[in-house]
């Protein structure tokens, strides 16, 4: 597998206007890793391209939450597959991850969801979570709440869409196209074809969603009409809003619409459009204006149809069908306004789909099956409208550059310059702090995590550095295996753990005063400049990792401060609040590289680089070892005296 690292959160405001606590981040970590734990389940998620549940692309871990003096972010990795057999095990983890997901999440709501509908939970019924948890069956939905779906009651039009005032009326919006019927405690929920490629497997447009709940709303003499699920209905205590965070700016582009020439224009997509959306292109005819009588006034009218064509089969569809979104209004030029506006699917035949990718929307004909998701009749501002349609096409940049939207740097470059993060610098002051599952032994000790090759041996070893810090650590570690030191005025101290006991923060507490007095007579006789120090101990069969890391006198100063700052018997969501205004106190950063050096392995490391003189203390095998390789040159009379332990 190939490796990819990447900063997943951050508990700073993002483009979504959404702020997640520091406390809330490392919550839903805790969380994660108990419940695999507990279903010996391993660390991470399948990781998917643009949140297409279709399109899985690796396995996501967390690696830790770093704070610096700026903010919090959650570190983690990628890892991708590289060849048939890694993909072999992806896919087979994927499907093991999902089916234990889902039925976790799903078994304590099926039977109360079944007894609710009407049904026992072995009659057809399959269980999902998505916005809710929700029992499928084909038409379960249509058949309890006919008047939200057969055509020939009041408020269903001849399309199938909802009156959705009506809809509002008898049911509480809980989320964007999430409703809410108090009446039978059911949930209602907006169509699949709201969903990526058509599937209930990803999560509602709530973009688009939102929107057209907000124009609707703000204008009550405006006719909205929404087609909901037929085959979906959810369980009210369960629902939730599911976020992603992709960024989708909308449209900036210039609201006079009717100096937009009459045609076709056809708009192809960029490589990475075509790669992450899966868009091919994008088809927009405006019609020549038409003369029409309203009201006994003539008034000119001009009708838009836009379509999207896509690369590859809808997944929501059956036999390979391929489902495009497409959209229609009308504009009044006097009124200057949308009078008209909806959105449906166009579903294709393989052949029939071949023809129409090579035809321009003017000449294409209507050979699909059409489904209509949404409309709006009455005055649509054009501001309103844009909004609208930009979301509805969600994903699709294609359709505000066709209005003249530019591009955010972020989204055409995709990501920071790499000139700009050369020019960061890594922070004074940093931590990290990581989980894994696991228990600790008995006692204080170093716990040895790396490897030291001398000619043909692999010995494992502990850094403990080379002054005070040295002294300090003696013995706190197994005998089999080597302390070492650096002299290069960088400490990587390895992994101390405190293992749980009667009198652990006592213990903790020493420990703690033990390394900062040490530590800062190695800062003071110059033996250390910048310092790593890793303490990890346990909770409730967690082992939690704290590295603090940069310049050694600031992590002394925070060193000290850790007993007042941790509670041992609480997870870190509990305090880490706490330790982050701790470091932005003693070592505030503006916009600080990230150290990633150690990340993999859950710490912080200090870079090393060049040749550096290492020291160990002399025993037979390692003196043995060294000589055998070259590495160490000494007198014959000295390899004897070291080769006898004397």
């Amino acid at each position: 597998m190939k490796l990819d690292f990447a900063v997943f959160n951050t508990d700073q405001i993002n483009k979504k206007r959404m702020k997640f606590s520091a406390a809330g981040l490392m919550r839903s970590d805790e969380e994660h890793q108990r419940e695999a734990f507990l279903s010996e389940a391993p660390i991470g998620t399948p990781a998917h391209m643009q949140h297409d549940m279709h399109r899985v692309i690796g396995w996501s871990r967390q690696l830790g939450h770093y704070i610096d003096g700026e903010m919090v972010r959650v570190l983690g990795c990628i890892e991708y597959p590289e060849n048939e057999v890694d993909r072999v095990q992806l896919h087979e983890r994927v499907v093991r991850h999902r089916k234990r997901v889902n039925e976790a999440q799903t078994a304590p709501h099926r039977d109360e969801l079944s007894a609710t509908i009407g049904l026992t939970s072995d009659e057809d019924l399959t269980f999902l979570r998505m916005e809710s948890v929700f029992a499928k069956r084909e038409g379960l939905a249509a058949e309890l709440y006919p008047e939200f779906f057969v055509t020939s009651t009041s408020f269903v039009d001849k399309d199938g869409l909802v009156d959705y005032r009506e809809l509002l009326s008898r049911t509480d919006e809980l989320w964007p196209g999430v409703f809410h019927d108090k009446k039978r405690d059911l949930v209602l929920v907006a169509h699949r074809f709201f969903r990526r490629r058509l599937s209930h497997l990803n999560a509602l447009n709530t973009e688009f969603l939102s929107s057209f709940s907000g124009v609707a709303r703000e204008n009550p003499k405006l006719r909205a009409r929404l087609r909901l699920d037929p085959d979906l209905l959810g369980y009210p205590a369960s629902t939730k809003g599911l976020i992603e965070l992709e960024y989708w700016r909308g449209p900036k582009y210039d609201e006079d619409i009717g100096k937009i020439p009459s045609g076709v224009a056809e708009h192809k997509a960029d490589e990475r459009t075509r790669h992450f959306e899966g868009v091919d292109r994008t088809q927009i005819w405006w019609k020549a204006p038409e003369t029409r009588i309203v009201d006994d006034t003539q008034a000119d009218y001009r009708a838009l149809e836009v379509e999207e064509l896509i690369e590859d089969p809808s997944p929501g569809l059956a036999n390979g069908r391929y489902g495009c979104r497409y959209a229609h209004a009308e504009y009044s030029s006097i009124a200057d306004r949308i009078t008209h506006f909806d959105g449906a699917i166009r579903a294709y035949d393989g052949d029939k789909y071949l023809t129409r990718f090579e035809a321009s929307i003017d000449r294409a004909g209507k050979h699909s099956d059409y489904t209509k998701l949404f409309r709006f009749d009455g005055q649509l501002s054009v501001p309103d409208w844009k909004r609208l349609l930009s979301d509805y096409y969600r994903g699709n940049t294609l359709i505000p550059e066709y209005l003249g939207a530019a591009l955010d740097a972020e989204q055409s470059s995709g990501a920071t310059p790499s000139a700009a993060i050369r020019q960061r610098v890594e922070p004074p002051l940093a931590a990290l702090i990581s989980l894994s599952p696991g228990q600790l032994a008995d006692g204080t000790m170093l716990y040895p995590e790396l490897f030291q090759q001398i000619g043909t041996k692999y010995l494992p070893f502990v850094e403990v550095g080379v002054g005070a810090l040295s002294k300090y650590l003696d013995g706190k570690h197994d005998k089999d295996v080597t302390p070492v030191g650096f002299h290069d005025d960088i400490l990587n101290l390895s992994r101390l753990g405190i293992a749980e006991s009667d009198k652990l923060a006592d213990r903790f507490a020493e420990e703690i005063r033990g390394l900062a007095d040490a530590l800062e007579k190695d800062v003071e006789n110059g033996r250390i400049e910048k310092a790593a120090i890793p303490i990890m101990w346990e909770n409730d069969s967690i082992v939690i990792t704290l590295t603090l890391a940069g310049r050694a006198a600031l992590v002394s100063a925070i060193l000290r401060r850790l007993p007042s700052l941790i509670d041992l018997t609480r997870m870190p969501s509990d305090w880490i609040e706490a330790m982050a205004h701790a470091v932005a106190e003693v070592a505030p950063v503006k916009d600080a590289a990230v150290i990633w050096d150690g990340v993999d392995r859950g710490i912080l490391e200090i870079k090393r680089s060049g040749e550096v003189e290492m020291q160990w203390p002399i025993n037979a095998s390692l003196t043995e070892a060294a000589v055998a390789s070259g590495l160490l040159n000494l007198p014959d009379q000295l390899i004897r005296t070291a080769l006898d332990g004397s």
